[in-house]
C-alpha cells in the first residue's frame, strides 16, 4: 500500500465516520426538537446508543480504515430509521425520504465547489475523469469500482460491490441503502451542460436490486440537460411526497 493510500485511508475513515456521521445526526437532531422537543435528548441518545450497538455487531465488516468510516455512518443512518419510524407512523416511505433529505445536505457546499470548478476547466470530461479515479483508494477494499472510458466523450464509474449494499442487507434493511445513495447527488447536481457541455446520469443502482452502480458522465450540446438518477424510482408504484 502506498503512502497516499494509507493517508487517503485515514481520511476515509475520519469523514464518514466522524464529519458525515457527525453532520447526519445533527440534522436528525434539529427535527426531533421540532417535533418532540421533551424527549429530542432522550432519542438523540437512544440513537447514539443502537448506532454503538450496531458498530460493535458489525466490527467483522472492518477490514481498513475506509470500512470502519462507512461502519459508522451506516449505523448511525440504520440507528436513525430504527428510532425515528414510529415518529413517522411506521411508514418506511416518509422514514426514508426525511433521512435521505438529510444526507443529501451533509458536506453538501465543498462537493458541489468541487465539481463545480472541474466542470468550469479546461476538458473538463478529462478532469473529472482523473479526479474520481484518484479516490479510490478512499474507499477501500470493501468497494469493487470500475473506470471507463468506453468512448472519448463519456466517462463511466460501476460500482459493483459496496459497502453499505452489504451492511444494509445483512439488517433487511435494503430501501434505507438509499440514504447513503442520495449523497451522491451533489457532486451530479453540480456538473452543469450550460457550462461545462457535460451531463450526469445514475442508470442503475444496487440498492435497487440492479448488479451495479452505474455513474456517468457525457457530454451534451443541450444547456439544460440535467442530470437523471434512478434513485427517483426508490417508491415505483407508490405516490411520493415531500
Amino acid at each position: 500500500m502506498s503512502v497516499r493510500e494509507k493517508v487517503l485511508g485515514a481520511e476515509s475513515r475520519w469523514l464518514m465516520g466522524r464529519v458525515m456521521a457527525g453532520d447526519f445526526l445533527e440534522g436528525v437532531g434539529k427535527y426531533l426538537y421540532l417535533v418532540a422537543p421533551e424527549r429530542d435528548e432522550e432519542l438523540s441518545a437512544t440513537i447514539r446508543a443502537r448506532a454503538g450497538e450496531l458498530a460493535e455487531a458489525d466490527e467483522d465488516m472492518v477490514v481498513d480504515k475506509p470500512s470502519e468510516g462507512a461502519l459508522g455512518i451506516g449505523a448511525a443512518v440504520l440507528a436513525s430509521f430504527e428510532t425515528l419510524l414510529p415518529l413517522f407512523d411506521g411508514d418506511e416511505r416518509r422514514t426514508v425520504l426525511y433521512l435521505q433529505h438529510v444526507m443529501g445536505e451533509v458536506l453538501k457546499r465543498p462537493y458541489e465547489l468541487a465539481f463545480k470548478t472541474l466542470s468550469e476547466r479546461k476538458d473538463p470530461l478529462d478532469k473529472i475523469d482523473k479526479a474520481c479515479r484518484a479516490e479510490e483508494p478512499f474507499y477501500g477494499a470493501s468497494w469493487d469500482i470500475d473506470f471507463e472510458r468506453p468512448r472519448p466523450d463519456l466517462f463511466e464509474m460501476n460500482v459493483r460491490r459496496c459497502f453499505w449494499h452489504d451492511f444494509f442487507a445483512r439488517h433487511d434493511a435494503m430501501l434505507v441503502t438509499t440514504v447513503m445513495c442520495s449523497w451522491d447527488t451533489n457532486w451530479m447536481r453540480a456538473i452543469d451542460p450550460a457550462v461545462s457541455g457535460l451531463r450526469a446520469e445514475r442508470t442503475s443502482l444496487l440498492s435497487l436490486g440492479d448488479d451495479q452502480c452505474r455513474f456517468a458522465v457525457l457530454e451534451t450540446d443541450d444547456p439544460l440537460a440535467g442530470y437523471s438518477d434512478k434513485i427517483e424510482q426508490r417508491f415505483t408504484g407508490q405516490q411520493e411526497s415531500g
